[in-house]
């Protein structure tokens, strides 16, 4: 058997392993019916920490990266969050992106607690509550700009149907819908960083967390995606990590800042909610992808790296 048999069987397998696991992962559920709710204020808590703790390591190796945070967002703002290197500032947007756990205190979620989320509550917390924009863009080289954009839905669960209308209209609100069919090493950096905030948007997150997003691009491309950002902070919460004072004194509604995982500076605080909501009373969208859809999914990228 000649090796580059041997190479496309073992390539199957894994691809069948890797379809069955998202299949499963993300298996469909019955949808909830929801009673329509009543317009939500901008000015309500949307989002709270209570003296969150994380460490990392253990014993003598032990490293205390946050050492006691309380916070608490509106639903409406663009926080700038300041401080110097490994002063704990990704580590607390892990944390409320639901990448990372924290070891001690809480995350208080529309009033709800996530002392006993499970892996699937933290996927669909994810999937369908945040949208994370990095300084890396982190496109998929060989997809265009719609493919990049529309995998979010994919992996939310969105129909076919719909993908295509949602970003075609999130591509819009970033500037970009005449560029759709490009790759992203046919656009510049902020174009590509533009490209991310749509795909963050496409599934309509509650929260748009963004570490570092103009670090890597020049002044005038920087102000861009900062006025971008500025705008998108109208209708849900922003939070960004920076390490530029210029801008965020600029264009942040609030600067928090840190210093040894803990905070030194809020310039605009906000009152944690005290009474919190069962979970019952928050019913959310499941994250679910069939079979076929994770399948597609998997050859699509393996014939076309």
């Amino acid at each position: 058997m000649h090796l580059s048999t041997i190479i496309l069987i073992v390539d199957a397998v894994l691809l069948l392993g890797i379809s069955l696991f998202l299949a499963l992962r993300f298996r469909k559920k019955k949808k909830n019916t929801q009673e329509p709710t009543a317009p939500q204020d901008p000015n309500d808590t949307i989002l709270s920490l209570s003296n969150v703790v994380k460490v990392y390591g253990e014993g003598e190796n032990a490293v205390k990266a946050l050492k006691g945070i309380d916070l608490a967002f509106k639903r409406s703002e663009f926080v700038s969050v300041l401080g110097p290197s490994g002063c704990g500032k990704t580590t607390m947007l892990n944390i409320i992106g639901g990448l990372d756990h924290y070891t001690e205190g809480d995350l208080i979620i529309n009033g709800v607690s996530t002392k006993r989320y499970k892996d699937r509550d933290w996927d669909t917390y994810r999937n369908h509550s945040v949208g994370f924009v990095f300084q890396s863009y982190n496109l998929i080289p060989h997809q265009s700009v719609m493919q990049n954009v529309e995998l979010a839905l994919t992996l939310s669960g969105v129909p076919k149907s719909a993908r295509k209308k949602r970003v075609i209209e999130a591509l819009t609100k970033v500037g970009l819908k005449d560029q759709i069919h490009k790759k992203p090493n046919q656009l510049s950096g902020g174009q590509m960083q533009r490209v991310a905030i749509a795909r963050a948007l496409v599934n309509n997150p509650d929260i748009i967390l963004a570490d570092e997003p103009t670090g890597a691009l020049d002044t005038e491309t920087s102000v861009q995606v900062m006025e971008l950002l500025k705008e998108v902070s109208k209708e849900r919460l922003v939070i960004m990590v920076t390490h530029n004072p210029e801008l965020a004194e600029k264009y942040s509604s609030r600067i928090i800042n840190m210093v040894d995982g803990l905070i030194k500076g809020d310039s605009s605080p906000v009152k944690p909610q005290t009474e919190l909501k069962t979970r019952k009373e928050k019913k959310v969208k499941k994250p679910s992808m069939s079979f076929f859809t994770a399948f597609r999914l998997s050859l699509k990228n393996l014939f076309t790296k």
